[in-house]
C-alpha cells in the first residue's frame, strides 16, 4: 500500500495552506503515535475550539508522515460538495479500492487485479450501487482490507471538521458519515471536531477510543478576521433574538474566568426594561446553540461560560460597538 491514490485537488490546496505556518504540535503527534501503539484499532478524536489548529494538525500529520507502515487517507468535510455521508463514502471507498489495486501487497488468492476487492463485483475501480447506502459496503471493504494487511501495517482514515456534518441528513440513530461502530484490526479513524456534548457526539462506537482536548494546551494558533466573521454569521443564523444579543453583550464583557447562567440573566434584567421576557431556560438554550464557540469553567460546583478565546471576545466587542 505504498503507492497513494490521487488526492482530491481541493484537499491538496487545504493541506498545503494549513500545514505551512503551523508549529508547536509535536506533543500531538506523540499522542497519536502512543494511541497507535497501544491499540490495534480505534478512534482518536482531536477536539478544539475554532481556530485552535485542528485542521493544521491533520494536514501536517498527512503531509509529513514518513512511517512506511502507516497509510493515510485524508478527507475534509468542510468543503462544499464533501459534506454528506454519500459524498464521503463515494470518495473514501474509491480511494481505498484504488489504493489496493495499486498495491504491491500480495493478497491471498489474488491472481489478477480484477479479482479484488471481491465486493466491487470484480470491476476495477467501480463502486457497486449500494456503496453509499449506509455502512454495509464500507464496513465490508474495511474488513477485507484488514484481513489482507501485512503485520504492523495500519490504515488511518483522517477526517477533518466532523462537526460540519448535519445529522439530520441521515437516518435517525446512524453514525455521522456512517462511520463503523466496530473496527477490524489495523483500521483507525483520526477525527477533528469542535467541542461537543457527549450525548450529541453523533457516534456510537464499540472500539478503543480517545479524545485529545486542545483546550488543555496553548498552541498559539488562532483565527483571523475572516474566520471570526464566519463564526459571527454562524452564531446569528437567521438573526439574533433580543435575548441572544443581550447574552452576547454580557459575554463580550466577561473575563477569562467566565460567568454563570444565573449571573448572565441577572445582568440582562439589570440593563433592560421589564418588557424583555427572559428566564434561565432561554439563556441555557442560547448557550447550547453556541456551545462550540464557548469555554466552560467549573468553579466551586458552578459552571461558568466564556467565549472560546480572548481574541474572538475582543473582536465581537468591537463588532457590537
Amino acid at each position: 500500500m505504498n503507492t497513494p491514490p490521487q488526492l482530491d485537488s481541493q484537499f491538496q490546496k487545504i493541506i498545503l495552506e494549513k500545514s505551512q505556518n503551523f508549529t508547536n504540535c509535536e506533543f500531538i503527534f506523540t499522542a497519536i503515535d502512543d494511541f497507535l501503539h497501544k491499540y490495534n484499532r480505534g478512534y482518536l478524536t482531536i477536539v478544539g475550539s475554532p481556530g485552535s489548529g485542528k485542521s493544521a494538525i491533520l494536514a501536517q500529520f498527512f503531509s509529513y508522515n514518513s512511517d512506511p507502515n502507516i497509510n493515510i487517507i485524508y478527507y475534509n468535510a468542510q468543503i462544499k460538495g464533501k459534506s454528506t455521508a454519500e459524498d464521503f463514502l463515494k470518495y473514501i471507498c474509491s480511494q481505498l479500492i484504488e489504493k489496493f489495486h495499486n498495491s504491491s501487497m500480495t493478497l491471498a488468492g489474488r491472481e489478477q487485479d480484477s479479482n479484488f476487492p471481491q465486493c466491487t463485483g470484480g470491476q476495477r475501480g467501480v463502486l457497486p450501487d449500494n456503496a453509499t447506502e449506509g455502512s454495509g459496503f464500507f464496513s465490508l471493504l474495511l474488513q477485507q482490507i484488514s484481513d489482507e494487511l501485512p503485520p504492523k501495517q495500519k490504515l488511518i482514515i483522517a477526517i477533518d471538521a466532523l462537526d460540519t456534518i448535519n445529522p439530520n441528513n441521515q437516518p435517525l440513530g446512524t453514525n455521522l458519515l456512517y462511520l463503523p461502530r466496530y473496527l477490524p484490526p489495523g483500521i483507525y479513524f483520526l477525527l477533528t471536531r469542535r467541542p461537543f456534548k457527549k450525548e450529541k457526539s453523533g457516534l456510537l462506537i464499540e472500539a478503543p477510543s480517545q479524545i485529545l482536548d486542545l483546550s488543555q494546551h496553548d498552541l498559539q494558533n488562532w483565527d483571523n478576521d475572516s474566520a471570526f466573521t464566519q463564526h459571527w454569521q454562524q452564531m446569528q443564523g437567521e438573526g439574533f433574538s433580543d435575548i441572544a444579543m443581550n447574552i452576547l453583550q454580557v459575554l463580550t464583557t466577561t473575563e477569562n474566568e467566565g460567568i454563570s447562567v444565573s449571573t448572565i440573566l441577572q445582568r440582562i434584567h439589570q440593563t433592560n426594561p421589564p418588557t424583555l421576557d427572559a428566564d434561565i431556560f432561554d439563556v441555557e438554550e442560547v448557550l447550547e446553540n453556541w456551545f462550540e464557540f464557548l469555554q466552560q469553567h467549573q468553579v466551586n460546583n458552578e459552571i461558568r461560560y466564556s467565549l472560546y478565546h480572548p481574541n474572538f471576545r475582543d473582536w465581537l466587542a468591537k463588532k457590537l460597538g
